[in-house]
C-alpha cells in the first residue's frame, strides 16, 4: 500500500471514503479504488501474488490466513485445434476454472476478506448467480466471517449447494428480473447496516485486477495485444483493465492490451450498444440465455464500459446460444470444460477474425472464467453418456472401439 485509498466515482470523479459501504455512487456510478503513489510502487520478492503486488493494493495489511491458494493459474496455448478453429495461432487460454471454487471470483472474494480483516466487519453479503456466492461462501467460511447469498430463482443447484455447504445463508429471490432484484438488494445496504457487494464493486475490482499482475508475471512483461472477458456486472473487465493501467502507471508496461467485451446474443446490452455505436445501454429484460452466468440485462457500470471501450478502442462481440454450446464442445475436446458463459469469448474472438476485426497474427487472451463443473444441466445439450458393456461382451466392445475411426470432428466430446 503506497498511501491513502479513497473511493472516486469512475465518470464525475466525486470522491468518497474508503470504508463506504455503498457500492455505487448516488448518481449510479461505479466506484473505484483510487491509491496516491502508484508512479512509485514496484513489485516485490514473495510467495503470494498480493504480496509481490502490494504496492498496488489498499489494504495496510493481508492475512496470509485468509488465502485457500487463489490464482497461479495457468497461461496456456490454446492447441492446433482451436488454433484452426479461430484462425489465431496466438490464442492463449487463461485458466481461472482452476481457483478454488473453480471460477475467477476467488480473487474478489479474498480482497473481500482483506477488507472485513481492516474494518473489522463480521458480515458479508452478496448478490449472485452463483459463482461468487459459492465463492464468497468458501472464503466467509476461511476467515470465520457470516456470509448471506442473495441468489435469482433460477440459480443452478449445485451452485446453490455449494453455498450451503460452506455454511452461507442462501436466499432465494423472487423478482421480474436478476437486475432489479439486484438493485433493490443493493440499496438495502445503507439502511441495515451491511455491506453487500456484486462483482462490479470496488473492493471485488482490486481482487480482479491481480490477474492482470499474474499476465504480466507469465508474459513476462509482454502486453497481449487483446484479452477477450465474458462480462455480466463489468467488474471483471474493469479489474483486468485497472491493473495493466496501475502496471503503466508505475512505469513497468508502456502500452495497455485492447478489450474484448464479450456477452450471450440474448443478453447483450453492453455488445449490442458497442456493435451499434450507442451512447448507452439498451436494458434487456426477461433474459434468457445458457449463459446464466451473465444474466444481468441491465449492469449497473455499464455506460462505463462503453466509454472506456470508446476511449481505449475496446471491440464488443456477442455470440448465439448455438455459438455458445459449440465453443464449449471445441474448448471440452480440446481439454478445457467450462460453463456455458466462459465458452462465450472463443465463439466471439472467432467471429471477430471472420470479420476481419481482429488481425489473425494478434495475441489473444481468452479468460476461462468458470468450470462446467458449475452447470451440469448444460449436458443435456451435448451427446453425453456411457456406453453399455459387461463382461461377456466388453472384449468385443472394445474391439469394436478400437475398430471406430480415431479422426472423429474436432467438436466431438471426447468418447463420442
Amino acid at each position: 500500500m503506497t498511501g491513502r485509498a479513497e473511493l472516486v466515482s469512475t465518470i464525475s470523479g466525486r470522491k468518497y471514503p474508503f470504508d463506504r459501504i455503498e457500492e455505487f455512487a448516488e448518481n449510479g456510478e461505479s466506484l473505484e479504488v483510487s491509491l496516491p503513489g502508484l508512479a512509485h510502487a514496484r513489485p516485490r520478492s514473495s510467495p503470494h501474488l498480493w504480496e509481490r503486488f502490494g504496492d498496488f493494493l489498499p489494504f495496510p495489511g493481508m492475512n496470509p490466513a485468509r488465502s485457500l491458494g487463489e490464482g497461479n493459474t495457468p497461461l496456456l496455448p490454446a492447441g492446433r485445434q482451436l488454433h484452426e478453429w479461430t484462425g489465431l495461432p496466438n490464442l492463449l487460454l487463461k485458466n481461472e476454472t482452476q481457483n478454488p471454487t473453480w471460477s475467477f471470483k476467488d480473487r474478489g472474494s479474498l480482497t473481500c476478506m482483506f477488507l472485513a480483516d481492516f474494518l473489522g466487519e463480521r458480515v458479508a453479503a452478496t448478490i449472485s448467480t452463483g459463482n461468487m456466492g459459492h465463492s464468497l461462501a468458501a472464503y466467509g467460511a476461511r476467515a470465520g466471517v457470516k456470509v448471506i447469498v442473495f441468489v435469482p430463482g433460477f440459480a443452478p443447484r449445485e451452485k446453490v449447494d455449494a453455498m450451503a455447504i460452506h455454511g452461507a445463508t442462501v436466499l432465494r429471490v423472487e423478482a421480474p428480473d436478476y437486475s432489479a432484484m439486484k438493485r433493490h438488494v443493493l440499496g438495502l445496504a445503507g439502511a441495515l447496516g451491511v455491506r453487500i457487494v456484486s462483482g462490479n464493486g470496488p473492493v471485488r475490482v482490486e481482487g480482479y485486477k491481480l490477474a492482470a499482475f499474474e499476465l504480466y508475471e507469465q508474459m513476462e512483461g509482454r502486453v497481449p495485444d487483446y484479452i477477450a472477458v465474458p462480462t455480466s456486472a463489468c467488474g471483471h473487465v474493469r479489474g483486468i483493465f485497472k491493473g495493466y493501467r496501475e502496471l503503466r502507471e508505475a512505469g513497468l508496461i508502456r502500452s495497455l492490451p485492447r478489450f474484448i467485451v464479450v456477452q450471450a446474443r440474448n443478453n447483450n446490452p453492453i455488445t449490442g450498444a458497442l456493435k451499434r455505436g450507442d451512447e448507452q445501454i439498451v436494458p434487456v429484460t426477461d433474459v434468457r440465455t445458457i449463459a446464466e452466468a451473465m444474466t444481468t440485462g441491465d449492469p449497473p457500470g455499464g455506460e462505463e464500459v462503453l466509454r472506456k471501450a470508446r476511449a481505449f478502442g475496446w471491440l464488443g462481440e456477442d455470440a448465439t446460444e448455438e455459438e455458445i454450446l459449440e465453443s464449449q464442445r471445441r474448448l471440452a475436446a480440446a481439454g478445457f470444460f467450462v460453463e456455458p458463459a466462459a465458452a462465450t469469448s472463443l465463439a466471439a474472438v472467432r467471429s471477430l477474425v471472420r470479420n476481419r476485426r481482429i488481425d489473425p497474427a494478434a495475441t489473444v487472451v481468452l479468460m476461462l472464467t468458470g468450470s462446467g463443473l458449475k452447470d451440469m444441466d448444460v449436458l443435456r445439450h451435448h451427446a453425453c453418456g456411457a456406453r453399455t458393456s459387461s463382461l461377456s461382451t466388453v472384449a468385443s466392445d472394445l474391439r469394436a472401439v478400437l475398430a471406430e475411426r480415431t479422426s472423429e470432428s474436432p467438436g466431438t466430446l471426447p468418447g463420442h
